[in-house]
């Protein structure tokens, strides 16, 4: 073997999917037989894949390029993860012809009982490969879609659909589909109406002015102005005109934000921000995706989940603009809590564990316990296999939000314009700040370094 070992050898790569020969003494190719190629194979243990030496002119590859792939195994083909297709339309724009003044800018959308609202599709298993030396390789299983039904909303298991139980407005949040209901103020927001808390949606086809607060569970849409107050929104939120926060404007929604422009506030979106005009010196955070896609982000700090497209960075007075992009708060505010949650269940483990090894050396010794000790024992071991599996969903989780928070392979910032200087791009804990002008590039975190190229 080892004369053979100095004619030729083997490569085998990482992933083990590949084995390649090569030649070593080019001197000594035409003494190389086909009986010294499988002795090769077989000390490596090379079973699977391996090309039929008789089918190829093997020896004219090996003179013309000194190696060739002798063994491939089968890749893993992964399963595609699940997903929402909604059926019913979420569209808030208005054609020209259904305006009947000029207070007509969007549409509710409305959905009637028994409507289907939206059906998950399941996520696939997808099919383990096999490797050069015939052992399975693990392919990655789809996750399923995590989504459910919200208020007046049913899910036919049979059928994987969202169905609406009562007539309302549709809702498609973070991980729930809900119908709410609909409460509507005809103007501005005034001592008449005063601050509003409401379960279901709020249309407020006027302005909110300073001081004033909304609060729903579903949607809030506005059709003028939020000047310095407070709004929060379960699902979505809509501002036709725009934010003049004065700095002590915030709006938060656990879903989608859309608005015109924004000014001095402090603004963050559970999924996707969209702003039509400009962000201008204020805090704003979406936990997927960014869009300011006609107008500038002027300083202040502009946080992204996964993509940030904007049209203009800075401005000509170098205003310092942060962008960042990494892992939400809402999500290490979820891996600290199930951190604290796994503590505490390891402590009351530790003591089921004592309870019950007592338990069974007072038994051991005596034969037999007397019957509060036995419920005591059998509600030990209850508890304790309850606990365990609590732990194991835990692990699990915190397993899939490990993984999230270290994947940066989707965060990517998009320039259609100009960046300005003391522009300061941030991925987790990766900083780069713009010394120069650039124009129509994007920006992405490779190889632990931030790349800018150019569209």
């Amino acid at each position: 073997m080892n004369e053979i070992k100095e004619k030729i050898d083997i490569n085998i790569s990482k992933n083990r999917l590949v084995a390649t020969l090569y030649v070593k003494d080019p001197d000594a190719i035409e003494d190389i037989t086909e009986e010294d190629i499988q002795e090769l194979l077989k000390s490596y243990n090379i079973e699977f894949g391996v090309m039929n030496l008789a089918e190829i002119d093997w020896k004219q590859k090996l003179i013309a390029d000194e190696e060739f792939i002798i063994a491939e195994g089968k890749k893993p083909e992964n399963g595609t993860d699940g997903k929402l297709i909604v059926k019913q339309s979420t569209d808030n724009s208005l054609a020209e012809e259904e305006k009947t003044n000029f207070r007509d800018i969007t549409r509710i959308p409305m959905v009637e009982t028994n409507d289907i609202l939206a059906q998950l599709i399941p996520p696939t298993d997808g099919e383990e490969g096999i490797d050069i030396f015939n052992n399975p390789v693990k392919q990655r299983k789809g996750k399923p879609y995590k989504c459910r039904s919200g208020e007046n909303v049913s899910f036919d298991e049979s059928t994987y659909t969202f169905i609406a139980t009562s007539d309302g407005q549709l809702s498609v949040g973070d991980q729930v589909i809900s119908v709410f209901p609909l409460y509507e103020v005809n103007g501005d927001l005034s001592l008449e109406t005063g601050n509003i808390q409401f379960n279901g949606s709020v249309m407020i086809k006027g302005n909110v002015p300073t001081g004033y607060s909304v609060t729903a569970n579903g949607d809030v849409t506005v059709y003028g102005i939020v000047e310095a107050s407070y709004i929060h929104a379960g699902g979505n939120v809509l501002i036709r005109e725009g934010i003049a926060g004065m700095e002590k404007a915030i709006v938060t929604a656990d879903a989608d934000i859309e608005v015109g422009y924004i000014n001095q506030a402090e603004v963050t979106a559970g999924r996707d921000l969209k702003v039509k005009k400009s962000i201008m010196h204020s805090n704003c955070v979406a936990q997927h995706n960014l869009f300011c896609t006609n107008g500038s982000i002027i300083g202040g700090s502009c946080s992204a989940g996964k993509i940030m497209e904007v049209k203009n960075l800075g401005n000509l007075a170098n205003s310092k603009t942060e962008l960042a992009f990494g892992i939400s708060k809402k999500i290490l505010d979820r891996v600290s809590g199930l951190k604290q949650n796994r503590k505490e269940l390891k402590e009351n483990q530790q003591k089921l564990r004592i309870l019950g090894d007592q338990l069974k050396q007072k038994k051991d010794a005596v034969g037999e316990l007397p019957t509060k000790e036995r419920i005591m024992l059998l509600k030990q071991r209850n508890m304790l296999s309850k606990t365990n599996e609590k732990l194991q969903l835990i692990e699990d989780e915190l397993n899939e939000l490990e993984f999230e928070i270290g994947n940066y392979a989707d965060m990517k910032l998009m320039v259609k314009g100009k960046a300005y200087e003391n522009v300061e791009l941030m991925f987790g804990k990766y900083k780069r700040v713009l010394y120069q002008e650039h124009q129509y590039f994007q920006a992405y975190l490779e190889e632990k370094e931030i790349t800018i190229q150019s569209l």
